[in-house]
């Protein structure tokens, strides 16, 4: 048996990927390497298993297979415990940052010396130098091509740059695959370029600051990704002017995702923004509410209720209406809102015209409540009552008006006209005449008898209802 497992990771009985070598270690290693390591790693514990079986398996030359265990070796999540015969040892897989590794001074003696070459009046601690040396072989980079990051951050930020920020460029390039030198030089050969653009966003912003690598990216994603024009960028960020390119880069990514790139688009959104927040906040004063947040309204509410061609004139009018009947929500007001778009009332003069007929029909209602000496404020209920009888009962005013005297000094003088009338429109009454002629006394009392009708007889009752007569 060539490959097993170590102690600490038998115990684990656990032969699966390990995150951490999928998230910290594959990313960067040859596709080679991470087939063998993956391959070795399923075959090791079994009862046979050979160097040989392993090649033949992955269709590579032994002396790569090797070369990959070395590699992982190196890596510190493998241990080599001979080369002949072959037999490796798959160790735990630590956090990168959790593994402590002595470089080997003559590897990285002629980095160290153009290093000191690049900053002569620079003092580099040894904790500085294993950075340096730990970010080259965990993401592959070639020590020039990490010289010329180097190079590249103090030209941006002067000798007494801080190490951090050349770790966090260096770590930004290799993640877009560069780690040799010419790709590094193509990358921020591109990135200078950029230069004189970023001034003068910057100076649109009011910063002073110059230039630095993460402005570059941001200016890189804004042209390259999102397709903005430099002349784009600086207009917005002279009607940004304060907030830096971290406001910037969320306003452009703002006007991305809406499908606004050029500086007219990009007015008439703004345009639109802002009436669409005076529109709302507008409504919320009329019905008595504050909201700090409105883009939730604006998306939920009032762009749906301009989609169906209300204009912010009218959309005030109903919110004027639905505070006067005492409707004071924007669920509510969006009932209303649907209810007027079904009747096609769409229109400041439609909406006037049903509002004065409402208000006409209320007047006619307080009259008739008035006859039965009620002289409360007029209810939807009350609305709903007058409705039926006249709509649906098609019963003449004189009548009902009739029936309402009838109904002075009752308990429930609603109730009274509401009996009275379904007699008559029971009885086919159609003219005040009629109605006089046609007798209407109290109910009687009828004998307390009680009829028992089974669930079935019950559900084959209701089974003929339509649901519209209820």
């Amino acid at each position: 048996m060539f490959a097993k497992l170590s102690r600490e990771k038998d115990l684990d009985r656990n032969v699966e990927l390990d995150n951490l070598f999928i998230a910290e270690y594959m990313p960067y290693a040859p596709e080679n390497f991470v087939k063998v390591y993956i391959a070795g790693l399923s075959m090791a514990n079994a009862g046979d298993n050979s160097l040989d079986q392993l090649a033949a398996m992955l269709g590579l030359d032994k002396t790569v297979v090797m070369d990959a265990f070395v590699y992982w070796s190196e890596q510190g999540i493998l241990n080599i415990i001979s080369t002949e015969p072959p037999e490796v040892e798959y160790l735990k897989v630590q956090p990168l940052a959790a593994q402590v590794k002595k470089y080997s001074k003559t590897k990285y003696e002629s980095f160290n010396n153009q290093l000191h070459a690049m900053l002569p009046h620079r003092s580099i601690l040894p904790g500085e130098y294993n950075e340096y040396y730990g970010i080259m072989e965990c993401l592959h980079i070639e020590v020039d091509a990490m010289l010329a990051i180097i190079a590249y951050c103090v030209r941006l930020k002067g000798e007494n740059i801080g190490y951090p920020y050349i770790l966090a460029v260096a770590r930004n390039l290799a993640h877009q695959g560069a780690t040799n030198f010419e790709r590094v030089s193509e990358k921020l050969n591109e990135l200078s370029l950029y230069q004189q653009e970023l001034g003068a966003i910057l100076k649109a912003l009011g910063s002073k600051k110059a230039p630095d690598h993460n402005d570059s990216q941001l200016y890189v994603k804004w042209t390259k990704t999102f397709g903005f024009t430099p002349e784009t960028i600086i207009q917005v960020a002279k009607d940004l002017k304060k907030g830096g390119m971290e406001r910037l880069d969320g306003r452009l990514t703002k006007y991305y995702e809406n499908h606004v790139f050029s500086t007219e688009e990009i007015k008439a959104y703004n345009d639109n923004r802002d009436r669409l927040y005076s529109l709302t906040k507008e409504i919320n004063r009329i019905l008595g509410i504050y909201i700090e947040q409105l883009d939730y309204t604006i998306e939920t509410y009032i762009n749906k209720w301009c989609s169906f061609g209300f204009s912010d004139d009218t959309l005030i009018l109903i919110a004027k209406y639905c505070y006067a009947h005492d409707t004071r929500s924007l669920a509510g007001m969006d009932e209303t809102v649907k209810k007027f778009y079904r009747q096609g009332l769409l229109t400041q003069s439609a909406i006037n015209s049903f509002i004065s007929e409402a208000v006409s029909i209320d007047e006619d209602i307080k009259h008739i409540l008035s006859l039965a000496g009620i002289t409360r404020n007029v209810t939807s209920w009350d609305r709903d009552y007058y409705r039926t009888w006249t709509y649906s009962w098609k019963l003449p005013t004189d009548v009902i008006e009739y029936a309402a005297t009838l109904a002075l000094n009752k308990g429930n003088a609603v109730a009274y006209i509401n009996a009275v009338l379904a007699s008559w429109h029971e009885k086919n009454v159609g003219s005040l005449e009629e109605a006089k002629k046609c007798s209407y006394g109290e109910p009687k009392e009828k004998q307390n008898v009680v009829t028992t009708k089974s669930a079935e007889e019950l559900n084959a009752l209701f089974a003929h209802l339509n649901p519209e007569d209820i």
